[in-house]
């Protein structure tokens, strides 16, 4: 029985993935950022250092859940029922 329910993605041990792995590419653009935002909080600029760290946990977020796992769907039959 528990086989079956396995099938439809419905047994009690499966939890749907919200977050996925990060793209490294991602870090291309969120390196930068940070490394700019160090240099704003150490020139006394801490208000747009903040505002590049947090944009960059933003885009890091955004491409986690971009690469989510895509969920299963239920298996077709032949005869399309």
């Amino acid at each position: 029985m528990g086989e079956i329910a396995g099938q439809y993605g419905n047994s009690s041990g499966q939890k749907p993935q919200y977050f996925g792995r990060v793209d490294p590419f991602c870090l291309f653009a969120v390196v930068p950022m940070l490394i700019i935002a160090v240099l704003f909080v150490w020139a006394d600029v801490a208000i747009a250092g903040v505002v590049l760290i947090i944009l960059a946990i933003l885009i890091v977020v955004v491409d986690s859940w971009a690469n989510r796992p895509a969920k299963k769907s239920a298996p077709r039959y032949r005869d399309n029922r």
